[in-house]
């Protein structure tokens, strides 16, 4: 019984610390399962009470997992168990150690002798007092009750049905640009301010930044093929990988204007598939291939990982052999997913300072092929979006690198447009866009630039075109979990349970994404 009264204990502390959620009604089974076994179940035979207490430790744990916020076990599992998904055992080891949380670890040992030599002298007192602090715990948790204001999923996800943006076929005379669509593995805003990097420089030279932009899931291949997708509302998770109508993909419907179109990455695209599926679920095309790449990184299974700016290179030499008027590319890039490190380095997850040292190399190389874009004399729409954050740092619900529940802090994600070429507003003034807006914007804006073309004399006014791009409310999912926006703060739900209050420490913490005046200008 120590046992069960330390579990009880700690469940209550972990409650009153916001690390779990308590269910009642499972824990009073569980308890008096516990009590009949101890009192009415007695037996002598070692046998029949070791099997009994690891009955008991089973349904224990189940429970404490469940009222954590830990994926599904199955997941767990799943992902450790696929040698294609699993990191290496270097990182794993080193993930497992800076998750350990040792002040907790040493409350748990001194709580554990304190309940052993309390219940030796004192038991009825002992199971009184727990119990006592277990309903106190239950009593102070948030409860379940949330108030939408009116917004649900299903009328989300209605709305985002009706939504479909027309891609319109330029003029014989409609002065051609390229689109080159920069999709960025793991960078928030966020994981910005954590990693104390300052990227305003680096954002102050687009035209159009998103400091409000929701990327809808917090997994790659997810947020991927939300961008492939991105002409139609945003779709559930349970439908983004079945075939959707004419006119929902973003590739179909340049290729369809007549664009040449492209994929490049920064890797070999077999992690999890993810060339394979981008193509069958997105309308893709194939990638070009990175054969002959400079290897720059090496990701947390080791996979290696390439320049972005030869990548891009790569592409952009494709692009000048082809005789198409208008060429768009998606380009992914996993140079900042967590676990990335040079050859022969760290392999563990990642810290601020590595990270923030490949933040600024990537937009270093990023800003060298804008400039080779703009001595080619070709007009391009640069398209900058993140897939989702880091998570380079972590909270009571969610360790670092995790990103199981898509908490704001990880799908809130600067995602900003860029016009390379001679531009009618030339002393245009960056937009920054602060309400907020999820991927649908962005194929609204390459829709509209293909109407009011940028790069003649006709054009419309930045800040007029800012006005228009269409509201998105974050609702953000995952295959097991979701957030939403709900009034002035949040709601999620996780392995089936009921949507809850997000609570306040899993928010985006105050002085994290900047301001329209944090923006300097620069000359561009």
């Amino acid at each position: 019984m120590s046992v069960w009264y330390w579990y009880v204990l700690a469940a209550a502390a972990l409650s009153f610390t916001g690390y779990i959620t308590l269910n009642i009604l499972l824990t009073v089974l569980l308890a008096a399962m516990v009590h009949i076994q101890f009192h009415f179940l007695a037996s002598e035979k070692r046998v029949f009470t070791g099997l009994k207490a690891a009955l008991t430790a089973g349904a224990a744990l189940a429970l404490l997992w469940r009222e954590s916020f830990l994926p599904p076990a199955s997941t767990l599992a799943s992902f450790l168990a696929n040698p294609v998904t699993r990191p290496s055992a270097e990182y794993i080891v080193e993930f497992m150690r800076q998750s350990l949380n040792v002040p907790m670890l040493a409350a748990a040992i001194i709580l554990f002798a304190a309940v052993c030599l309390v219940r030796r002298k004192k038991p009825a007192q002992l199971a009184f007092s727990v119990y006592l602090l277990f309903t106190a715990a239950w009593i102070m948790q948030p409860k379940q009750a949330v108030s939408l204001g009116g917004a649900t999923p299903e009328s989300f996800f209605k709305k985002e049905r009706a939504r479909v943006v027309e891609f319109p076929e330029p003029g014989p005379d409609a002065v051609p640009f390229d689109v080159i669509i920069l999709h960025i593995c793991s960078l928030s805003w966020k994981d910005i301010k954590d990693s104390g990097y300052d990227i305003l420089p680096f954002f102050s030279k687009f035209d159009y930044v998103f400091t409000n932009f929701s990327s809808a899931s917090g997994y790659s291949k997810l947020a991927t093929l939300h961008v492939l997708k991105s002409p139609c509302g945003q779709l559930p998770v349970s439908q983004i990988f079945e075939n959707s109508p004419a006119g929902c993909y973003l590739m179909d419907d340049l290729r369809g204007i007549g664009y040449k179109t492209f994929t490049m990455l920064s890797h070999d695209g077999k992690y999890d598939d993810f060339d394979t599926e981008v193509q069958k679920y997105g309308h893709a095309d194939k990638p070009l291939g990175i054969a002959g790449l400079p290897v720059e990184y090496h990701m947390f299974d080791g996979t290696l990982l390439y320049a972005d700016k030869a990548a891009l290179e790569k592409f952009w030499n494709a692009r000048q052999a082809s005789s198409a008027p208008r060429a768009a590319v998606y380009y992914n890039t996993v140079n900042l997913h967590i676990g990335t490190h040079k050859a022969g380095g760290y392999r563990g997850p990642d810290d601020a300072a590595s990270y923030g040292e490949r933040l600024a190399e990537m937009t270093g190389e990023l800003e060298e092929f804008f400039s080779e874009v703009e001595k080619s004399g070709r007009s391009a729409v640069v398209v900058f979006v993140p897939e989702h954050g880091a998570a380079l740092t972590g909270t009571k619900m969610q360790a670092k690198d995790v990103r199981e529940i898509p908490l704001p802090p990880i799908t809130i994600v600067p995602a900003a447009v860029k016009l390379i070429g001679k531009v009618f507003y030339a002393d245009r003034e960056l937009q920054v866009i602060t309400k907020p807006a999820s991927l649908q914007a962005l194929a609204w804006l390459m829709a509209e630039f293909l109407r009011n073309n940028p790069y003649t004399k006709d054009a419309r006014k930045p800040e007029t075109v800012a006005a228009e791009i269409p509201v998105t409310e974050l609702l953000a999912e995952n295959y097991n979990s979701a957030v939403m926006r709900a009034g002035p703060g949040y709601i999620f739900r996780q392995k089936g349970s009921d949507w809850a209050p997000l609570p306040a420490y899993a928010g985006i913490p105050p002085g994290t994404i900047p301001s329209p005046g944090d923006f300097k200008p620069a000359a561009r």
